[in-house]
């Protein structure tokens, strides 16, 4: 499942200005609501936020995968946010987090969800460097074109 494929430059957030982990969910869930309308339930903040308390979603090497679940979606919903400073976002290797997908899967269909989140972990592992040639694009286009790549040298 290409994750570049789920994403278009409306759907990149180059310059997070979150400085801690309830912050980067809230900028992240309130820029998804605006440019979902209609699609994703009300609470989606609140759902990141319950979930991060049964454990973080930082997976280590600078990337978190905040995630819940929604009604009312037909297919999953991807957003990628960066940020140049980094979070705290107690990740499993005690480093900041730099790279966030953040991603709301529908409530009936869980499955494609959890592939989703494979994808990742598997491109974090897979990509080591991710983190740190995703920042050094600036421009939305720019850090499609590096994941894309990404992708492409990880999987052929």
């Amino acid at each position: 499942m290409k994750l570049h494929a789920l994403l278009d430059e409306t759907l990149v957030l180059p310059r997070l200005e979150a400085r801690d982990r309830e912050g980067v969910l809230r900028e992240m869930a309130g820029a998804l609501a605006g440019r979902q309308t209609g699609t994703i339930d009300g609470g989606l903040l609140d759902k990141l936020l319950k979930r991060e308390e049964l454990g973080t979603t930082g997976i280590g090497h600078g990337v978190a995968v905040p995630h819940c679940r929604a009604a009312g979606l037909k297919s999953p919903v991807l957003m990628l946010g960066l940020s140049r400073e980094g979070v705290a976002f107690e990740a499993v290797d005690g480093k900041l987090s730099h790279v966030f997908f953040l991603l709301v899967s529908p409530e009936d269909n869980p499955a494609t969800g959890l592939r989703l989140l494979a994808a990742i972990a598997a491109l974090t592992r897979t990509s080591r460097t991710l983190a740190s040639k995703l920042l050094k694009a600036s421009q939305a286009a720019e850090i499609l074109k590096v994941l894309r790549a990404e992708e492409e040298k990880a999987h052929g």
